[in-house]
């Protein structure tokens, strides 16, 4: 009898690098000239960045920015004195073997930082910063998705999966001037800046795919009268080649902020009123394709001795996008002194924790909210006041199971602030949570089936139909493959509508 096997090649992930890459960095900076002596100490941070990676046959390479900002007071005024040092590293990872179709996800976050004032003109950073670094590739899993003659009984199971994927990464450069209002003092120094990418509008077109978004702009300076924000947005327009791209892929696309330098120059009357700012944008698009598919999960023959060789693997579904935006709320107290003016408040995320309830379908972020409020105290000079909070947010969705997983990203997009009282302050903070949800899930199929034809299944008697006593629930695909029969046979001689039993009782066997 002649055998015919359809098979499919499927798309299946593989995990090839989960683990954390630590990098001390160092400064011994010495003040130029230009610099006034160190009075007091402010704060000292560091903000890491990833600027690239690339991977060569079996490394992973990349390049890590470590930007570090040093606030300070001089004993001659009460102007906010600010270091910016930007320190480059270089780090490698050895994958173990080359990767098919790679995909990369690196998350750099501060680990500690301790600075001292080692004389006036003088002072010592140590810190550290860790990257959590997960690399997946692509492989192929053949299975069987339909059998054909030896009177093969086949148990399937339907999947969509996610059969086509498209990724491409591409960096931009965004310049634009800026001239403050009329109303706004002259600019001394820059103190920070703050980004926020707005969720960008995307438009597919044959072979690529059109982002455009806007870049919403925070800048505290020194002034003549303490300091002051100013706010502007920068827009972009970018068209991304993605090859094979069409409207039947479902597309995301994710930003990340490499770097924002800001500069001040003279205007057009000689005043420090213009400011040049540069923006390098990282954007990952990534387009999938789903197919529907039906695979042998289990078979025998009503005629024939059966072996078959199973498979158990990762189905990927497309990911789940997530977007939601909560409110978190708090006060702070200045218990030393009065707050003689607020100029501004900002919002920082660590300790991100990811835990996912399976029974409960939810998933939960939790982390620590740091809170910073630049003021003047009763001195008229600047002062930080710290505060940090813990938050969760929990998200609902009827997808998630005990294969879940998921990659979130935490972002304060705008702190509110009100005077309570001439020491406090109430601040009101919109938290934005984007990532992925990935509902991948285990799946068991048949990869290779064998029928011996020389040899026909023999049965313990002559006989049309069989007595069995079937149990509630019970699965027919099993009771057919104990007696070499078939399903349809058995739902039909009994005038079932499921294929599991609705109660307990005898059932005719049918012998096909």
């Amino acid at each position: 009898m002649d055998l015919k096997i359809n098979r499919e090649m499927l798309s299946v992930s593989e995990k090839i690098y989960d683990g954390v890459q630590e990098q001390s960095v160092e400064l011994d900076y010495i003040l130029p000239d230009y610099y006034p002596d160190i009075f007091k100490l402010i704060k000292c941070c560091i903000v890491p960045t990833i600027i690239s990676s690339n991977i060569n046959g079996d490394s992973l390479t990349y390049e890590l920015l470590a930007d570090v900002r040093i606030l300070y007071c001089s004993e001659k005024d009460n102007n906010l004195q600010c270091i910016n040092q930007k320190l480059t590293y270089s780090k490698t990872i050895q994958m173990g073997a080359n990767v098919n179709k790679p995909i990369v996800s690196l998350i750099p976050k501060a680990d500690h930082i301790n600075c001292r004032v080692v004389n006036q003109r003088r002072i010592d950073m140590r810190g550290a910063v860790s990257i959590k670094i997960k690399i997946t590739g692509e492989t192929s899993q053949e299975v069987i998705c339909d059998i054909f003659g030896m009177n093969a009984q086949m148990k399937k199971i339907p999947v969509e999966y996610a059969a086509k994927k498209i990724t491409e990464n591409k960096t931009i450069t965004v310049n634009e001037d800026v001239e403050l209002n009329m109303s706004k003092p002259s600019i001394i120094g820059i103190v920070r800046s703050d980004v926020i990418l707005s969720d960008p509008d995307k438009k597919i077109i044959s072979n690529k795919l059109v982002v455009k978004g806007e870049a919403e702009i925070k800048v505290l300076y020194t002034c003549n009268d303490g300091m002051e924000t100013m706010n502007f947005t920068i827009p972009y327009s970018q068209i991304v080649d993605m090859e094979g791209l069409d409207e039947n892929y479902d597309c995301s696309v994710k930003l990340r902020l490499i770097s924002c330098d800001v500069l001040v120059n003279a205007n057009n009357e000689g005043e420090n009123k213009l400011l040049k700012c540069e923006l390098k944008i990282g954007i990952h698009c990534r387009g999938i394709k789903t197919l529907p598919v039906s695979l042998v999960a289990d078979a025998y023959s009503t005629s024939y001795p059966c072996e078959y060789a199973a498979s158990k693997f990762m189905i990927d579904q497309p990911p789940i996008t997530i977007n939601e935006i909560f409110q978190n709320k708090t006060s702070v107290e200045n218990d030393n002194e009065t707050i003689m003016c607020v100029y501004d408040v900002w919002c920082t995320v660590k300790n991100i924790n990811i835990q996912i309830d399976s029974n409960e379908h939810t998933l939960k972020v939790s982390g620590m909210l740091c809170f910073s409020i630049m003021i003047k105290n009763e001195n008229n000079f600047p002062s930080i006041l710290e505060k940090e909070e813990a938050f969760e947010h929990l998200i609902e969705n009827d997808k998630i199971t005990e294969n879940s997983a998921a990659e979130v990203n935490i972002e304060p997009i705008e702190c509110d602030y009100t005077l309570t009282s001439s020491n406090g302050l109430s601040i009101k903070t919109e938290i934005r949570v984007t990532g992925d949800l990935f509902t991948s899930s285990y799946c068991e199929a048949l990869t290779d089936v064998k029928f011996d034809d020389t040899v026909k299944i023999t049965r313990d008697g002559d006989y049309a139909l069989k007595l069995y006593y079937g149990v509630e629930n019970e699965d027919i695909w099993n009771i057919a493959k104990k007696y070499c029969t078939s399903v349809t046979a058995i739902m039909e001689e009994n005038s079932l509508d499921s294929d599991r039993l609705p109660d307990n009782g005898m059932l005719l066997i049918p012998i096909v």
